[in-house]
């Protein structure tokens, strides 16, 4: 089992986790779930997470807008490092069935990560599983059996991971959650490259046609040396400016250094030959400006999210 209180410092194996579904789950929260373990495994370019969709019956389970998932029952699943309980907004009913409390009080008592997504923490907290573990869970419904029990140390946080007991509050902190779950399984680094995939995938090169004149004379120069690339004390010089003013430019009309908008325009210029030339990928790591094709490959993959052989296949 892989521990969720420490970062592994050695590449660690892949983190299983199980979904599991009630009846008239939230849809909406196991979306927001599964997105961060696609895209994780997308940026790493293997397998940093697996999971599986699970029920107590298995077969198919309608969500609460109506929209059938398919499970498989929960005695069937393959061995899980985590396992995380989805209901809906009224998790009470289904809390009133002798073999869903059962199979809560055997799943607490084993050596895995338990958590839930929004209110289904409180059938954590109905069978003592989040004793003396912090938390974080929504406002009680109006049942009874939603009392605040006097072991429970809620916390003011959007999400909650302790020890093996993982909570949020409800459908817009499940990423965070999760986030946090890949953070302790596999190292911080992984979570920030994957944000800064997500950023850049959000925010495509910048239009600059009513940018500074010098900030426009910068970027043709840019793209003029995208071979032999400048050091910017040279495009600087260039313009006749400081790398301070030019820094300043930079940041004020596209939010980001030179030399980080100088590596994006090699590597969107990498891209379109890779998908539009014959040329090997030494050639073109070289036409971009990219002293060793191994550099080219790991800059490649944490912009795309993807290898530079993938785009290859898809042009």
């Amino acid at each position: 089992m892989l521990t969720l209180t420490e970062p592994c410092r050695q590449q660690p194996p892949a983190l299983r986790i199980g979904f599991w579904l009630l009846e008239d789950f939230d849809l909406y929260a196991l979306a927001n779930a599964l997105e961060p373990l696609r895209l994780a495994n997308q940026v790493d370019g293997r397998s940093v997470c697996q999971w599986q969709i699970v029920s107590l019956e298995g077969g198919n389970l309608n969500a609460s807008n109506g929209i059938a998932t398919a499970t498989t029952r929960l005695d069937q699943a393959h061995p899980l490092d985590v396992l995380i309980l989805c209901g809906g907004d009224n998790p009470d009913t289904p809390a009133q069935s002798q073999e869903l409390r059962q199979q809560l009080h055997h799943w607490a008592a084993q050596p895995v990560g338990l958590g839930a997504l929004g209110k289904a923490g409180w059938l954590l907290a109905q069978i003592g599983a989040l004793d003396g573990f912090r938390c974080s869970l929504p406002e009680p419904g109006p049942s009874p059996s939603f009392c605040a029990s006097s072991d429970l140390s809620p916390v003011a946080a959007p999400f909650c991971v302790d020890r093996q007991r993982l909570t949020c509050v409800g459908p817009q902190a499940v990423q965070g959650l999760m986030h946090e779950l890949l953070a302790r399984s596999h190292g911080r680094g992984l979570v920030l490259r994957m944000e800064k995939h997500a950023a850049r995938q959000a925010r495509p090169l910048q239009s600059v046609h009513n940018a500074p004149a010098k900030l426009q004379a910068t970027l043709a120069l840019m793209n003029d040396h995208l071979t032999r690339t400048l050091a910017i004390d040279e495009l600087a010089e260039a313009m006749g400016i400081s790398r301070r003013h030019l820094e300043r430019l930079f940041k004020r009309s596209l939010g980001c250094s030179p030399s980080r908008h100088y590596l994006d325009l090699r590597l969107q210029r990498a891209r379109q030959l890779l998908q539009t030339s014959q040329h090997p990928m030494t050639d073109i790591a070289q036409q971009c400006g990219f002293v060793s094709l191994q550099h080219f490959f790991r800059c490649y993959r944490q912009y795309f999210g993807a290898h530079a052989r993938d785009h290859v296949e898809a042009g």
